[in-house]
């Protein structure tokens, strides 16, 4: 199939799975796409309070040349939470391993937004042969007061109340994440200026992905927040793309981490050209020693 073929064909279809993970939980993930000769498949790392469901768009647009894997992180989408009262990112590890070994998968490229480029960034430095190439798509390297803000204010626990009081606090929360960045910083110094908020119908999507995390979705937003991550980048060894989209409030340390990691290729672009990014550091031959 050639490059124009493929672009007027229709998007590959994107099955759903669950994986019984050692333990009893249950993993579920989404794939699309087939595997090429000499190319590792994909695995997407959602960002948080959402799930895989969100990557289904960019799932689409990369699996035209590869297969493409995307698991929900325990306890956000239909994945079943770690039984864990507080998690770390290297929590995270074991079930995304699991995963690879149940599919007979070696080697991964990897790609993580947010949350998702955190728990990339361990798994390269803790498994560094599962992973050839290293995607981090808006990683967060906060300065020491708003990170301490984040912990305290940006993702409290929350559990079903007898008023549905959390009903509306997750409509608020998650369409306050459009608005200003931190959502709890509600003046105009904090306002986003990347245009109107997402249809109600995106963000309704996202509110039912959150309500169904609810008891747990803050772990890993706060595993992430903790994460040492100005000492952990400059460890990695991997071939490494950081990206981030236009509009994204994490844009903002893109600059950081690339002086943090100066072998790394570092690329801004709008939204709609994420997956061309990603599809040309992938196929780029190897850097030479």
């Amino acid at each position: 199939m050639t490059a124009t073929s493929a672009l007027l064909a229709p998007p590959p279809p994107v099955d759903r799975h669950f994986l019984r993970l050692p333990g009893g939980r249950l993993l579920h993930y989404r794939t699309a796409g087939a595997s090429q000769p000499g190319e590792p498949p994909l695995l997407l790392a959602h960002a948080g309070p959402g799930s895989s469901a969100g990557l289904v768009p960019l799932m689409q647009q990369l699996a035209r040349h590869r297969r493409v894997i995307a698991p929900d992180m325990p306890g956000n989408g239909d994945s079943e939470p770690l039984d864990l009262p507080r998690t770390e990112i290297a929590d995270y590890l074991a079930p995304m391993l699991a995963l690879l070994d149940a599919l007979g998968v070696p080697q991964v490229d990897f790609c993580g937004q947010h949350t998702g480029a955190h728990i990339g960034c361990e798994l390269a430095l803790r498994q560094p042969a599962r992973v050839r190439r290293l995607v981090l798509d808006g990683l967060a390297l906060f300065e020491p007061e708003l990170r301490a803000q984040m912990q305290a204010r940006y993702a409290p626990a929350m559990v079903p109340d007898d008023f549905g009081g959390h009903l509306a606090w997750a409509w608020h929360f998650v369409n306050n994440m459009f608005v200003h960045f931190p959502h709890f910083m509600q003046d105009p110094a904090h306002r986003l200026n990347h245009g109107p908020v997402p249809p109600p119908a995106v963000r309704q999507a996202l509110v039912v992905e959150m309500l169904k995390a609810l008891p747990s979705y803050h772990l890993a937003y706060q595993a992430a927040f903790a994460h040492p991550t100005s000492e952990r980048l400059p460890l990695l060894q991997h071939a490494t793309l950081l990206m981030a989209v236009d509009g994204d409030p994490l844009a903002r340390y893109l600059d950081a981490a690339a002086r943090l990691l100066p072998a790394a290729t570092v690329a801004r672009m709008p939204r709609e050209g994420r997956a061309d990014a990603i599809e040309a550091f992938l196929a780029a031959p190897p850097a030479r020693p």
